[in-house]
């Protein structure tokens, strides 16, 4: 290992470690929101239960009530441990402040810098609601008995990891038009209303007719969070899974690419003074 790398990899844990400090300032904001959370799984356990009442509604595209309820629970926990908070707002806000002179003055590579920041308030959000989230889980165990998690949790947790990365891209290159634009919240606005959809927070994708499931497929949403439950659930299984492997880092690649390249041309516009 050379004498640069390890001056690298020393800065860089630096910054994870000051990002964790900074978020436990929120560690009871981060509790309060993941309470809140359990809000709309309580709203689907009441929307759901109403459609499986009804005798022909026993098999909902290959859905049964228990399998239902595992889906939006696992979803919760995905939601919780990849979900960018805010990182796009925080970049844009590092931008139009020019606070971003202070990192352009010193040997640091912005994306790291963020990344660095974005994984240690996952790791401190995880930790806080661990306790929370075990207790739901355990309570609601019985909608698990058909999952086989010791085969499956390997693969949906390369998928979760593939899945954070993806989100953050995407709010990192989404953040870049902060050069142009004095507020993104329109945009971040449209792409979360889009994601929402296309990323099965409303209902698993493959409730969806054939065609459309096809092209939803093709999209960067879906492996945001469908992909990584429906491995869980054993939904995705066999050579679908390694496409979706394929298709979620060719994603990232994309928008690690395009974050980049908005930044380079950025900066050729961007002019800081008394910073």
């Amino acid at each position: 290992m050379t004498a640069v790398l390890r001056q690298q990899m020393t800065l860089y844990s630096r910054i994870f470690s000051l990002g964790m400090q900074n978020s436990l300032v929120y560690r009871w904001n981060f509790l309060v929101r993941a309470l809140a959370g359990l809000v709309p799984l309580a709203g689907s356990l009441f929307l759901w239960k109403a459609v499986f009442s009804e005798p022909e509604s026993t098999n909902f595209s290959g859905y049964d009530y228990h399998l239902m309820m595992a889906y939006f629970l696992t979803l919760i926990v995905m939601d919780a441990l990849t979900s960018p908070v805010e990182d796009d707002f925080a970049i844009a806000r590092d931008i139009k402040d020019g606070k971003i002179s202070q990192v352009l003055l010193k040997p640091i590579d912005y994306f790291t810098y963020r990344v660095s920041l974005f994984l240690a308030s996952r790791l401190i959000y995880s930790a806080v609601v661990l306790l929370p989230t075990i207790a739901v889980l355990y309570a609601f165990r019985h909608f698990f008995s058909g999952v086989h998690v010791g085969e499956t949790l390997p693969l949906a947790l390369v998928a979760a990891l593939g899945s954070a990365f993806l989100q953050f891209t995407i709010a990192y290159a989404s953040a870049m038009l902060a050069f142009w634009l004095l507020d993104i919240g329109s945009v971040v606005f449209i792409l979360f209303s889009v994601e929402y959809i296309a990323s099965g927070h409303i209902f698993p994708l493959d409730v969806l007719p054939a065609p459309v499931y096809a092209v939803v497929r093709l999209l960067p949403f879906a492996y945001e969070y469908y992909f990584p439950v429906g491995i869980f659930l054993d939904r995705i299984h066999g050579a679908e899974i390694w496409q979706g492997f394929l298709l979620q880092w060719a994603w990232i690649a994309f928008f690690y690419g395009l974050g980049l390249s908005l930044w380079r041309r950025g900066l050729r516009h961007y002019t800081s003074v008394g910073n």
